[in-house]
């Protein structure tokens, strides 16, 4: 696999020679060197910590390079300016003021007008010949807290667009979005492309790559690793350079579960579903699939405490009478949330506190006035080692570190209360392949040794991987049930996209149209 850039007639847009980042003296990113034509899709490929991010941040302008050289249109650039040289990102996390209005949004960086009076009808014209060139149909005078994640991404296109007359960089850019939202972004990228905008597309989505992107760049440990068009290496592969090992070694070994129920959930109803009952045997990966707005997330919440239901939740037997995320956790359970951002980490708190976090009780010390943390930091790094958790430092904040690692804080932090019952929502969410595996490994693990597991996912793959049975929610109600060997990911998609309530609730149920489910697009 080759790291020489690929050949083309025309001139390179942009062009990238032994690209080098250092922070502190150590070498973060290395040996970046490719070339981007014009209508090019590049997917920049890595773990998390791979260096995708810096990479990124160094062509847009953000950070500059301690060593190496970038041309735009055959021109060596010094120092990058994203206005002046055409360069525009739309960065992992959206860059949008809710309270603002759309076209506010997108022209934010270069109001029009004068030093004393802003041109609000310039600012609308502006904002809509961006929109009408997208084919975006959005009113530019709502206010951007009002719109959807779909159309608040087309809006940060819009905003970086203005001036990325010759690339644009798109930073995970599907992450919070549905299917349907996913397929109009897919689409515009599409227009783009014909319309002659290079693009440099990060994304963990194996299937996105091999859908919208020409050809990658891989990193691995900040040193680029390969370079080639994607038609000349096969998904497994490109894999496997991503991760430096080979994937089979980590397939999960699913063992077989107890006969005994662990978890009882009968007639839980709320604002959001209506009479949910099922059982988890101990021992066993329960999992839950449904499209987004099915009520999966709601259900899980309400059976840890965090929201408020009716209906009953008992463990081994034992009913818990006041649904409390406090007596909850006294009774065994925790609860991975989906937002590890907004609802899960500390983030400018240590590795070592966000640990702690949930055990934090273990590390009082009441033996003098007052109270301290006794072994707090052995125990945090203990458990950071014991879960593979790569961090600089154990008293480093846990913002800096990657996704993966940041989720496997996060869960890491649960395990460390020793449940017996896990709820985990979207656990693998926003991280790679690595980090993917590892998790799922785990969960395995915490099966085998009797630990119930409910699994709440929106990636099929993920639930017939882990799951001994399936539950199917639709509009807030379980329409159906696959226990392992009737696993058929069709039928489990058509329960969940159909729009009948009468549904059979078995694993026999026949297919319903399921080409267009925003489901589909997991396998």
């Amino acid at each position: 696999m080759t790291n020489e850039p690929t050949p083309s007639s025309s001139q390179p847009v942009l062009t990238v020679r032994e690209l080098e980042k250092s922070f502190s003296g150590k070498t973060v990113v290395s040996h970046v060197s490719f070339d981007l034509y014009p209508g090019e899709i590049l997917a920049l490929v890595g773990e998390n910590g791979a260096g995708k991010s810096t990479t990124k941040n160094m062509l847009c302008g953000l950070l500059e390079p301690n060593n190496g050289t970038i041309k735009v249109k055959g021109n060596i650039v010094e120092k990058i300016d994203g206005r002046k040289h055409g360069i525009g990102a739309v960065h992992q996390e959206l860059s949008l003021f809710d309270s603002l209005t759309v076209e506010q949004n997108i022209c934010i960086s270069d109001l029009p007008g004068s030093s004393t009076r802003i041109d609000w009808n310039e600012c609308r014209a502006i904002a809509q010949q961006q929109l009408d060139s997208l084919g975006i149909d959005i009113d530019s005078e709502q206010k951007v807290e009002s719109l959807g994640a779909g159309k608040q991404q087309i809006v940060e296109i819009a905003k970086a667009l203005l001036h990325a007359q010759n690339v644009l960089i798109l930073d995970e850019p599907t992450t919070s979005l549905t299917a349907p939202e996913r397929e109009r972004l897919f689409e515009l990228m599409l227009r783009l492309k014909q319309q002659g905008i290079a693009m440099i597309f990060i994304s963990h989505f194996m299937d996105e790559i091999y859908r919208m992107a020409d050809k990658f760049v891989c990193l691995r440990d900040g040193a680029q690793v390969g370079h080639d068009s994607l038609k000349k290496v096969s998904r497994r592969e490109l894999e496997q350079l991503m991760v430096g090992r080979t994937l089979e070694e980590s397939k999960v070994n699913l063992a077989p579960c107890s006969a005994n129920t662990k978890l009882t959930v009968n007639n839980l109803s709320s604002y959001y579903f209506n009479d949910i009952s099922f059982d988890v045997r101990q021992g066993e990966v329960l999992g839950i699939a449904g499209l987004m707005g099915a009520g999966r997330t709601e259900a899980a919440e309400a059976i840890f405490g965090l929201i408020d239901s009716t209906g009953s939740v008992s463990v081994d037997g034992i009913e818990l009478s006041q649904r409390t995320v406090q007596k909850s956790m006294q009774m065994g359970l925790c609860y991975l949330t989906e937002d590890r951002r907004s609802h899960g980490l500390f983030p400018v708190r240590s590795v070592k506190e966000n640990l702690s976090a949930a055990n934090i009780l273990k590390f009082v010390s009441r033996s003098i006035k007052g109270f301290g943390f006794r072994h707090e930091k052995t125990n945090a790094t203990q458990i950071a080692e014991q879960q593979n958790i790569m961090i600089p430092s154990i008293d480093s904040a846990v913002s800096n570190l990657s996704g993966g690692n940041q989720q496997k804080v996060l869960l890491a932090r649960w395990l460390a209360t020793q449940p017996n019952v896990c709820i985990l929502d979207e656990p693998t969410k926003g991280v790679d392949i690595g980090a993917k595996f590892d998790i799922h490994n785990r969960i395995a693990d915490l099966a085998r040794t009797g630990v119930s597991v409910l699994l709440v996912s929106s990636d099929l793959p993920e639930l017939l991987e882990l799951s001994h049975r399936i539950l199917v929610m639709r509009t807030g109600h379980i329409v159906g049930e696959f226990e392992r060997e009737e696993f058929d990911p069709v039928k489990i998609i058509a329960l969940a996209a159909s729009s009948a309530y009468d549904t059979p609730t078995s694993g026999n149920t026949q297919p319903m149209s399921p080409a267009n489910s925003p489901l589909a697009s997991t396998l």
